[in-house]
């Protein structure tokens, strides 16, 4: 479900689901969250890099084939806890995190680039928070936008659903730049190469001050969010969207 490389002490983790798009099911959240615990922990890293391939997605989100399943109880709840898991696993990271965007990054793959400290979006890249207009709640979305880029742009992004070029995700902070496609992970591996050359012991001690009340966010909004799918799911209106997108597959 990935690949990996190390080069120059930048470990380069590149998503490889089958579909190009990247769409997160349990077994890439595994292999991610696995290779970035790996990472973290060897002395030979000093910097990572997540990728979504050439010609790929960063990631389309949630698994639709996973998730249409999701029947609004127990089984939601498990869910939540697997895309707050695989969020935190970038928060615990030590050593310098890049997120290389490509094509599309929407619902948890716009969520899961925000846990990265620098993130650079190839030009016709588009983030996007569709959830609400599908009937899918948006509360983990709402609560990291919220803590990130504040309570106005989260509702703006949020009930608007709609497409971010990269012109407005550069301005409003969402990426910090934007590179040509052909560039994108040269670049963002120039950029992991850069920050993993600042001193380990200031770089490492304050991103575990600066990440802890993120991850406090996410540990309040894992409870919350689980009554809120849990009723989104239970009225199946998402699952009238999944019937729509994946059509006899369903």
């Amino acid at each position: 479900m990935i690949l990996e490389e190390t080069r120059d002490n930048v470990k380069i983790i590149t998503l490889n689901h089958p579909n190009k798009h990247n769409p997160f099911n349990q077994a890439l959240e595994n292999a991610v969250k696995a290779a970035l615990k790996n990472a973290n922990s060897d002395p030979e890293v000093n910097a990572i890099v997540v990728y979504g391939g050439k010609g790929c997605s960063f990631s389309a989100g949630g698994d639709f084939n996973e998730v249409k399943n999701l029947s609004g109880g127990a089984d939601v709840e498990r869910w939540i806890d697997r895309v707050i898991d695989l969020y935190e696993a970038v928060l615990h990271i030590n050593k310098p995190t890049v997120a290389a965007v490509d094509g599309y990054a929407i619902g948890m793959g716009f969520q899961f680039a925000l846990m990265f400290d620098y993130r650079i979006m190839a030009n016709g890249a588009r983030f996007v928070m569709p959830e609400l207009k599908h009937g899918i709640g948006c509360s983990v979305g709402a609560a990291i936008l919220t803590f990130t880029h504040g309570y106005n742009l989260m509702k703006d992004i949020i009930f608007k659903c709609q497409e971010l070029d990269e012109n407005f995700c550069l301005s409003h902070h969402i990426v910090n730049e934007k590179v040509e496609p052909h560039q994108l992970l040269e670049r963002a591996f120039a950029q992991a190469k850069e920050l993993a050359a600042y001193p380990y012991a200031a770089l490492s001690k304050t991103k575990q001050s600066t990440n802890r009340s993120f991850l406090e966010l996410l540990e309040k909004t894992r409870i919350e969010s689980k009554e809120v799918h849990k009723a989104a799911f239970g009225a199946r209106d998402a699952q009238k969207h999944f019937h729509h997108i994946l059509g006899n597959k369903y």
